[in-house]
């Protein structure tokens, strides 16, 4: 004999001297030689029983955790293990029946721990068959032990769950005993707790190639749910249980239907020696041998994919997600590891406000003009000016991964680089609202803010104000700072100045105001550099600030003129609407923390003076959304007026701001040796651009604003009233 045959008769008279203790059966005649140690092992067991706790705290099992988009939709799940928990009534009855069948027939005839199916089991193994003496119900608590160990990152534990041992097995019992009792207790009556254990077992259950529980087995092997299970389909998944990596249909087909045969044969038994399942007929021969005849089809299987790299909008997804496992979301955890198994493990629902159609309409006019593997970026972003959140995230590289080639990446250019972005874009003369911000908060009144803006003006040598006060300004290499504007020059006042986007008018008017205050105001109504450790104050002796001469996020700008359209009102930019547990308990999301922040005068003096770019004789008034609704905002283009390195469209209405923008790609290859410009460039669509912020950037703002428009309110602006009728001490009305 074997020294693994003996270890396995040894285990078998092991089994049945716990069997003596726990049901009170005295089994004689067993073999002399092993009296005395089938006598320590059952006091031994009878003890270790006996100092076993009866409560098993039955954890929440692990599911899959899901980002909704707004109308609903899976924007991605997130799971260690891909489950779908379902109740019994959800669950075919031929699959419960096949479950059982293979597993434990007499499950709903005996107590938790079945005498009868234990000495079968010793027996068998003393004369060298196999089969296990578990009921399902401590298959079920072997279950929750390995789950309860992992939710806790307890490997010791896990693998204490799983050994070979008496001690595992007593405690099974012992758990499966009290479960069943209090089961029964809370279900009034013996049935009802077998059926919340059946019902438990299925979705706890390992059916392998990454399927954990009945649905999301049925899903990816069948493409049904599983109350649509059929014959063969719920015989084939009752018995990859047993060994789940070894037999799964999708790596192992044959391993798989021969053990499916298995199940068909064992159900086809039972039903032949007497009625045990009801609910359904008895199977016949010729039904079985029809299921045995049916073969796996692979085309069926689907895949349930975790994470964001094979959504719909990954880099959204990101985003999403990055705000769950950082600091703000302490509701999921006290570490960024317990978040992450709270999203992976806890079944949770992520609600956003995710346009699709918006969302859709952006990714369609990027794409049309600017393809993933051109050497420059567009991204358009989509805010709620009242809420703070997220509508749309589009950009050029809309594909996550690795192959730059194919010009894959894991930069979202939307962002700062804190939540992954990259080194952020000059914004151009969208700055320029910055100024004009601080102006009115100043006193100017834009109505009556006159200058002379002529063609072309070197500013050196000009006093301007930074946060200590005067100062004369110099360029470094002595030739001055010469400004032209692009082509309306004269005597003007601020709406004008801002409808043309005249050069030369807001760097007087910056001069008067103060290049400090005016990056003050962009502070206060939420702008921030992509790199968020450099303070914009390293700025204000530099009055190319008007101009955008600044690395910034379009988030950033979306997030400053969205506080103008909700009149002086800041609100963060925020990803998530709700959370919930999954038994549907609410969590708190970080808040757009919205307060008031400027002046609501101030900011009506903002959009009165901003609307003017959308209207005849404005800069932006090509890309004006159709239909009745007020808009107001800004074009942008940095560089000169022959070599555009970005252009930017910026503008909102008083229920929805969007912004998009293209820029050359700094980091691109392509730009070595190279002038970075976008005037002329050839993109993989075959468009030329020409560097025209209204038609290229703006044409991708109204692609975008043009699919959530109709569905907002066609809210007007609030009348701007000046609160003074003298200008401000500042003001010079000098060019």
């Amino acid at each position: 004999m074997s020294s693994r045959q003996g270890d396995s008769r040894l285990y078998s008279f092991v089994i049945l001297a716990v069997l003596s203790v726990t049901c009170g059966v005295f089994i004689a005649g067993m073999g002399i030689p092993f009296a005395a140690l089938a006598s320590d092992a059952a006091g031994s067991a009878s003890s270790s029983l006996n100092n076993v706790t009866t409560q098993l705290t039955i954890p929440h099992q692990a599911e899959n955790s899901q980002i909704l988009l707004a109308n609903g939709d899976v924007l991605a799940s997130f799971f260690d293990q891909n489950r779908e928990p379902v109740g019994l009534d959800q669950i075919s009855p031929q699959m419960q029946k096949a479950q059982m069948a293979i597993e434990d027939h007499r499950f709903y005839d005996h107590g938790a721990v079945d005498a009868q199916g234990i000495l079968r089991a010793a027996l068998g193994q003393v004369v060298g068959n196999s089969g296990g003496g578990s009921t399902l119900t401590q298959q079920y608590v072997k279950q929750v032990r390995i789950q309860i160990a992992q939710d806790n990152g307890d490997t010791k534990a896990e693998q204490e769950a799983q050994a070979p041992t008496m001690s595992r097995k007593i405690l099974e019992m012992r758990y499966a005993v009290a479960l069943e009792q209090e089961l029964t207790k809370q279900k009034g009556s013996l049935k009802a707790a077998k059926d919340a254990i059946l019902e438990n077992y299925l979705n706890i259950a390992y059916y392998g190639d990454g399927a954990y529980g009945v649905q999301a087995a049925a899903k990816h092997y069948f493409g049904v749910d599983a109350k649509d299970l059929d014959l063969e389909q719920s015989a084939m998944l009752a018995g990859l249980v047993q060994s789940p990596s070894d037999t799964d249909p999708v790596n192992h087909p044959d391993a798989a239907i021969a053990r499916r045969n298995v199940v068909l044969e064992q159900m086809l038994k039972w039903d032949q020696e007497g009625t045990w399942f009801t609910g359904l007929p008895q199977l016949t021969s010729d039904q079985v041998q029809q299921a045995k005849d049916t073969g796996f089809d692979q085309s069926k299987v689907t895949e349930n994919y975790s994470g964001c790299a094979s959504s719909k909008y990954p880099f959204i997804c990101q985003y999403t997600e990055n705000v769950l496992l950082s600091d703000q979301m302490s509701s999921l955890g006290a570490d960024r590891d317990a978040r992450k198994r709270a999203l992976y493990r806890g079944g949770l629902k992520i609600q956003t406000v995710v346009e699709p159609d918006a969302q859709d309409a952006a990714q369609s006019a990027i794409t049309a003009l600017v393809k993933p593997t051109d050497p420059v970026v567009s991204v358009a972003v989509m805010t709620d000016p009242k809420t703070g959140l997220i509508k749309a995230m589009a950009q050029s590289k809309p594909v996550m991964g690795t192959n730059t080639d194919a010009g894959e990446t894991y930069y979202n250019y939307a962002v700062g680089q804190d939540m992954g972005g990259a080194e952020g874009y000059q914004a151009g003369s969208t700055f320029k609202a910055f100024v004009a911000a601080a102006a009115i908060s100043e006193g100017f009144i834009p109505s009556q803010t006159y200058y002379n803006a002529p063609a072309t003006k070197n500013w050196e040598g000009t006093t301007f104000k930074n946060c200590d006060g005067n100062f004369v300004f110099k360029s470094g290499d002595g030739q001055g700072w010469t400004v032209s504007n692009s082509w309306k020059t004269g005597n003007m006042n601020m709406l004008t100045g801002m409808g043309a986007s005249v050069n030369n008018y807001f760097v007087a008017l910056e001069r008067d105001a103060g290049i400090c205050s005016s990056i003050k105001m962009a502070e206060t109504v939420g702008m921030q550099l992509a790199d968020s450790n450099t303070p914009m104050e390293n700025y204000q002796n530099v009055p190319s600030f008007t101009l955008g001469a600044l690395n910034v996020t379009p988030i950033s700008m979306a997030e400053a003129y969205a506080t103008f359209a909700n009149r002086g009102i800041h609100c963060d930019p925020v990803i998530l609407a709700s959370a919930k547990t999954a038994d549907g308990n609410s969590l708190p999301v970080p808040p757009g923390n919205c307060k008031q922040v400027i002046d609501p005068t101030v900011a009506d003096g903002v959009n009165l003076v901003m609307q003017q770019v959308l209207k005849t004789g404005g800069t932006g008034v090509a890309s004006k959304v159709p239909g009745n609704y007020d808009q107001a905002g800004k074009t942008g283009t940095a560089g000169s007026t022959e070599t555009e390195s970005a252009v930017w469209f910026n503008a909102y209405t008083p229920e929805l701001e969007g912004v998009a923008m293209i820029s050359v790609d700094p980091g691109n290859t392509y730009w070595t040796g190279r002038q970075q410009t976008l005037t002329g460039l050839r993109t993989g669509s075959g468009a030329v651009l020409s560097g025209n912020s209204t038609t290229e950037s703006g044409g991708i703002w109204k692609a975008m604003m043009s699919a959530q428009l109709p569905k907002t309110p066609a809210t007007q602006f609030a009348p701007y009233t000046p609160t003074t009728t003298s200008m401000p001490a500042a003001y010079t009305g000098r060019s």
